[in-house]
């Protein structure tokens, strides 16, 4: 009686690990399929932006429209604790170097502190603006996940929202489609 005990638990137990498995491997594919999101209908397209008061990397307050000076604006929001900004970084650093003369890149790092956030910086050899945005200010235009990069014309409208990792070839893709 008690092997069959034994047996029936230990049954059980083996069920409940084969099924969490199945459920973590389900959600991991999951995951995989909405890892990169370009979305038309995000609360922050279309509005205007341009008023936001952001800080330089030496906590100088500034207001974005000034810093908005090409057809279209790219703002990247990163942190250096983030996996996907890490893998995108080197990819947004590269198209910097040879992005067409119309398009503008803004990094806008979020939650890091100074030392990290430089330290990052520093590593990708990122030479475009980067500028701070506070948590309290990401919530106000809806941006919960990161790396969002958002499309942003001269005057400060949102034309486009993407989620996730971007690489040069989704962002040429993106630029032609604004075009």
């Amino acid at each position: 009686m008690k092997h069959l005990i034994t047996a029936i638990l230990l049954f059980i137990f083996l069920s409940l690990v084969g099924y969490s498995i199945y459920q973590v491997s389900q959600f991991n594919t999951a995951s995989e399929d909405t890892k990169h999101v370009t979305t038309h209908d995000h609360p922050i397209n279309n509005q205007n932006i341009s008023n936001v008061t952001v800080s330089d990397l030496k906590s100088n307050k500034l207001i974005l429209r000034d810093e908005l000076k090409h057809d279209i604006n790219i703002i990247n929001f990163w942190a250096s604790w983030c996996g996907p900004c890490n893998d995108e970084m080197p990819e947004l650093v590269a198209f910097d170097s040879e992005k067409p003369n119309h398009v503008g890149l803004i990094g806008m790092n979020v939650s890091d502190k100074k030392k990290k956030r430089d330290a990052f910086i520093m590593h990708y050899k990122a030479k475009y603006p980067m500028l701070v945005l506070d948590e309290t200010q990401m919530k106000q235009y809806n941006i919960s996940n990161i790396p969002t990069t958002i499309f942003v014309d001269r005057k400060g409208k949102v034309l486009k929202t993407y989620i996730g990792e971007l690489n040069r070839n989704k962002l040429e893709k993106i630029i032609a489609d604004l075009k």
